[in-house]
């Protein structure tokens, strides 16, 4: 659901939004009836599951130091408005001890009723004016039945497995961690865990990964606490972090009592247990041996036995529910491991940056990232770079607006330099810049000559001044990984000269892409030199292209984050108007750019192939589903456009190291030749009815970004004419497409801040027509010109009804036909307007998982 501030939800009149909470979102909003503040939590579905416990468990509560449930919507709940801030320690002792006894009155309180929070944390802790609250019963457990106990083992156990375990990481019990029954008993371990952090500052259980943090969970006690709290308090707190549930206390009553006393007693040590002077020289002597004991203790179990920070842990992490990984980034793990950012597409059609906690059950979208792509965070954790809206931006993750830092028309991945120097790839073929985190002139990073192979996906090593970068485009023999240098940006050195993507530095390793297997290899940061051979890291990751360079993320510290399932396949699928599908043609692959013939008896398709990480044309056989191989070069080739009698097909090709313009005949009589070249970044997108031009979209120019450019006489002899640019502004315009008439070119710009379609007249002159009012890409007619399809922001396929008659253009009515359908280039459609040959992905759109390894350098070590 989607809110602003002045909208109304029922009753209620939103005010404005004041954080996150569980799955959903917490506005403040005024109460119409009653006159009164309410905080309203709007789920993003109607009514999950979680949002239901939450209902059910807190209104069956009524406690001062509960939250109040007011009213429940079909995808809301109302609860009281609270002033307050969140928990944080260290206190002083006698307000930790306040603020104790008070949550440990509202644990007694949900006990008493059957329920278990199994979140407890100081985020879930309000201190008000009138003290505590506890809040977000999201994960809560109704639990008066046997069945419930086991079915919620059950569930914790397969998440655990996923690695979307229930609760947050520093707060669990042991038992949750291992996918057993969580009781109330959890929920006391979890108070010992906030109490521990009321007393110190620092949290019970610590650690610089996830895995780590479970160890110490697992098998370790923390600190004493023998400068801050009195023995009877320690006591009482190490009781609560009991690993045994069977040794904890095993009521919040008796807690609360416990801690009762430690109060009434003071907080100081009393004179009966203060020790004579001979009696405290004989402890003294005892306190050394023990401790010369531990320490003999402590080595013998290291030696004995590896120690925990050195497990390989791997977790795999689904996207947020009713939404897909998206499909044409990557994800970002911060450098200190305990984030990732990841984008998804909703089922609504909506792009965005998602937040991932790795000790949270949860990801929350990040506002303001909307059709984001490549993000690259900062090095202190806090703020994230990305591209969006033909920019670059950066924000910080806790909250606020986005930063524009400079243009970047079609961003190519970005890094950020402890010095706060990002390097960033501003467009395709624009080679590589630099600009500071805080704004200001922006300046090239490395050397860049017109008609050279694009320099993209750049990566910091340790200095802070050298980076790794990709160096070319398609092929892996035509790709190079490159090292480039702040001091020195005219010059830069080939370390790889063999490479299917963009490599990252991590744990003394370079790691990189052989066909759908990650490989690390030994890299000396400070010689700038490889020290060993390959090894393999992971398998089956996602391939989707060669455009998808960048399919991995890793942290300094070794988290490791990438997508799996092999080669993403899609199948030509058949759909009428309302999306039923038709039947099928040839087998799935990695496929892209579908054109029909003029007869639609055959279809033009490139094809991606992960094993040479390159890509060809190939001609499908519609009615027979055969399919047969159009192009052979090393080189990638794609957007085939067919001539309007079928025995021409133009494409591009990057064989020289930049992609030009070939053209073929239809039926491989000939070899392709050379149809025209020049320093432009190119793709044929459309003959004119007559053959006598064809359009072309142009990408890369920083200024410009995407162009559309007009070859007249394509079918000619080769170099006869000369293209000129038809619309060229500081927007892109891209992917043009002829009328059947000749007379229009319609075609997508995102002038209005978002992409939609418009029409001009060709050859001009007269002003343009917008006919898409909700977002649009990938334009396509009707034979006859009476309908113009494209693709609406929320990825369904729409079809405008137009009269496009002596010189006239009239959008008369606009109506969706099914969805999703993704970009003007994977569908094309029959002549009568009512078949659509699209690319359907096979399994569906959530197949992928984003994988999760810790300490995966351990892993290559011991060969797992």
């Amino acid at each position: 659901m989607e809110l602003k501030p002045g909208a109304k939800l029922g009753p209620y009149e939103i005010l404005a939004r004041i954080g996150a909470g569980g799955m959903g979102q917490v506005w403040k909003a005024r109460d119409t009836r009653l006159d009164r503040l309410v905080a309203i939590k709007v789920s993003q579905e109607q009514f999950s599951e979680r949002f239901e416990r939450e209902a059910r468990a807190i209104s069956s509560l009524n406690h001062p130091h509960i939250c109040t449930l007011y009213d429940v919507g079909p995808d809301y709940l109302v609860m009281e408005y609270l002033e307050g801030q969140p928990l944080q320690g260290p206190l002083p002792l006698d307000a930790a001890l306040r603020l104790a006894l008070q949550t440990a009155e509202a644990l007694d309180a949900a006990h008493r009723k059957g329920i278990v929070h199994r979140d407890l944390k100081p985020a879930n802790i309000l201190i008000t004016k009138s003290g505590i609250k506890v809040l977000d019963f999201g994960l809560a457990k109704i639990e008066p039945t046997k069945d419930a106990v086991v079915n919620d083992a059950t569930l914790s156990q397969a998440l655990t497995q996923q690695g979307s375990i229930v609760g947050t990481l520093q707060y669990m019990a042991p038992e949750q961690l291992q996918g057993k029954a969580a009781d109330a008993r959890a929920d006391i371990f979890s108070f010992g865990c906030v109490l521990y952090e009321m007393l110190t500052g620092k949290r019970a259980f610590e650690g610089a990964n996830s895995a780590i943090v479970m160890a110490a969970i697992l098998e370790r006690e923390p600190p004493s606490l023998a400068e801050v709290a009195p023995p009877a308090l320690d006591w009482a707190l190490r009781r609560c972090l009991a690993k045994d549930p069977e040794e904890r206390w095993q009521s919040a009553r008796d807690l609360r009592a416990a801690l009762e006393r430690v109060s009434h007693s003071g907080t100081e040590v009393t004179s009966e247990l203060k020790p004579s002077p001979s009696k405290r020289r004989w402890m003294a002597a005892a306190v050394t041996l023990a401790a010369i004991l531990a320490a003999v203790i402590v080595s013998v179990t290291y030696f004995r036995q590896k120690p925990p920070e050195t497990t390989v842990m791997r977790l795999s992490i689904a996207p947020p529910e009713r939404n897909r990984f998206g499909r044409f980034t990557s994800p970002a793990v911060s450098p200190d491991g305990r984030h990732v950012v990841f984008a998804a597409t909703s089922d609504d059609g909506k792009d965005q940056l998602w937040l991932r906690p790795l000790d949270s059950l949860t990801a929350q979208p990040l506002e303001g990232t909307e059709n984001a792509i490549y993000p690259f965070w900062s090095p202190d954790n806090k703020s994230i770079g990305f591209f969006a809206a033909g920019k670059l931006k950066r924000m910080n993750v806790s909250g606020g607006p986005a930063t524009t830092l400079a243009e970047a028309s079609t961003g190519r991945g970005g890094t950020w330099s402890p010095d706060g120097v990002i390097v960033f790839a501003p467009a395709i073929y624009s080679g590589l810049y630099q600009v500071a985190a805080s704004g200001s002139e922006v300046r090239r990073a490395t050397r860049f000559d017109p008609g050279t192979p694009p320099k993209k996906f750049p990566w910091f090593l340790p200095d802070g001044r050298h980076f790794l970068y990709l160096f070319g485009a398609g092929g892996r023999d035509r790709q190079t990984i490159q090292i480039g240098s702040l001091d020195s940006p005219e010059e830069d050195r080939t370390l790889l000269s063999s490479a299917d993507g963009a490599a990252m530095y991590a744990q003394g390793h370079v790691l990189l892409v052989r066909g759908t297997t990650l490989v690390a290899r030994p890299f000396d940061a400070k010689r700038l030199a490889f020290t060993g051979e390959e090894v393999p890291v992971a398998e089956h990751l996602l391939i989707r292209g060669p455009l998808q360079s960048w399919v991995f993320s890793v942290s300094s510290n070794g988290v490791l984050a990438y997508e799996s399932g092999g080669v993403s396949a899609r199948q030509l699928t058949w759909l009428d108007r309302a999306g039923k599908r038709l039947g099928t043609v040839g087998d799935p692959g990695d496929l892209g750019a579908v054109q029909l013939s003029p007869d639609r008896r055959t279809a033009a398709v490139h094809v991606y192939d992960a094993s040479s990480a390159n890509t060809d044309i190939w001609l499908y056989d519609v009615l027979r589903g055969l399919r047969t191989r159009f192009t052979f070069s090393p080189a990638p080739e794609g957007a085939p456009v067919w001539s309007p009698d079928g025995r021409v097909i133009v494409f591009r090709s990057n064989r020289t190291g930049r992609f030009d313009l070939y053209r073929k005949p239809a039926d491989g009589s000939r070899n392709e030749e050379l149809l025209y070249a020049d320093n432009l970044l190119k793709g044929p997108t459309s003959f004119s009815p007559d053959g006598t031009y064809l359009a072309y979209e142009v990408a890369g120019d920083p200024k410009t970004g995407g162009d559309i450019w007009i070859l007249p006489d394509p079918l000619g002899a080769p170099g006869a004419s000369k293209p000129y640019p038809f619309l060229r502004t500081e927007f892109n315009e891209q992917d043009p497409q002829f009328s059947p008439d000749g007379h229009w070119i319609a075609y997508e710009s995102n002038e209005s801040g978002r992409y939609e379609v418009y029409v001009v007249p060709f050859p001009g002159p007269g002003g343009k027509r917008q006919v898409s009012t909700a977002g649009g890409t990938g334009p396509r007619w009707r034979a006859d010109g009476k309908e113009l399809f494209y693709g609406a922001a929320d990825k369904r396929l729409m079809a405008a009804e137009v009269d496009a008659k002596g010189g006239a253009f009239e959008v008369k009515k606009v109506e969706p036909l099914f969805g999703p359908i993704f970009g003007g280039e994977r569908y094309d459609v029959s002549a009568d307007g009512q078949r659509f040959l699209t690319l359907v992905p096979v399994g569906g759109e959530t197949d992928t998982t984003l994988t999760v390894v810790q300490n995966w350098t351990t892993g290559i070590k011991s060969g797992k």
